[in-house]
């Protein structure tokens, strides 16, 4: 006879059935296969950054604990910051992907499998012309270099933030011009590449309120072209 207080069901494998992701979702509790190569690595430079940043960013949305607060993801891929900005807090959450690269498909099942039910998925390429709702905070993050027009992207993200806006780019380390901006990208027929330092003068020059800001290297990329990586928390 089994024990009644046997666990039959691992919750932390809820994903499993998807096979392996763009993110690992340890975050979350639970356990999944990461896609091999350069995501594991990458993902480790980059998350513990942006989630302080989000955090940050709520924290500073609030004047009362009870307070809503609204986060939007752009090129959000599979979602996964946007699921972070509602465990952390953000009452209504919204993550924009074209699903290009083929991760979006997977954001709607992840959500549901995790028990987050306030983030809507929407399937569209960004534009500087797209209809986007506001949100008390907005997050660009690793789309920028996707685009040709990253400056007129940027723009939007920030006219349609209501209080902050999260920026994260990969840069390129060949070259510290401050006047560098190539498209398309070194080697690529598609995409965009500043420099660290060019990136940084266009920030400056764009927004008035950079609250803080990071650099990093992308370990999982080889390419000098491809291995920096800018953060930037922008206040409205």
């Amino acid at each position: 006879m089994s024990n009644i207080n046997e666990i039959t069901y691992d919750e932390s494998n809820v994903l499993k059935k998807l096979g392996p992701l763009y993110h690992e979702y340890s975050f979350f509790g639970v356990n999944n296969e990461q896609l091999p190569g350069i995501f594991e690595l990458n993902q480790k430079s980059k998350s513990p950054i942006i989630s302080a940043y989000i955090a940050l960013a709520i924290a500073h949305s609030r004047k009362a604990a009870t307070d809503s607060v609204s986060f939007m993801e752009m090129f959000c891929a599979d979602g996964y910051y946007a699921m972070m900005a509602s465990r952390l807090g953000c009452n209504q959450c919204i993550g924009i992907d074209d699903d290009s690269q083929g991760f979006f498909k997977n954001a709607e099942e992840i959500a549901d499998l995790l028990g987050i039910h306030n983030v809507d998925f929407i399937n569209r390429k960004i534009t500087p012309d797209m209809e986007l709702p506001k949100a008390d905070i907005i997050a660009n993050l690793g789309g920028l270099y996707h685009v040709s027009n990253p400056e007129e992207i940027l723009k939007l993200s920030f006219e349609k933030a209501n209080k902050f806006l999260i920026v994260q780019n990969v840069v390129s380390l060949a070259t510290t011009d401050e006047n560098y901006f190539e498209s398309p990208a070194p080697g690529w027929n598609w995409g965009s590449r500043y420099s660290v330092e060019s990136f940084d003068c266009m920030i400056r020059r764009l927004f008035d309120k950079v609250i803080v800001c990071y650099f990093n290297v992308l370990e999982g990329n080889s390419r000098l072209e491809d291995r920096g990586s800018v953060y930037y928390l922008i206040e409205k």
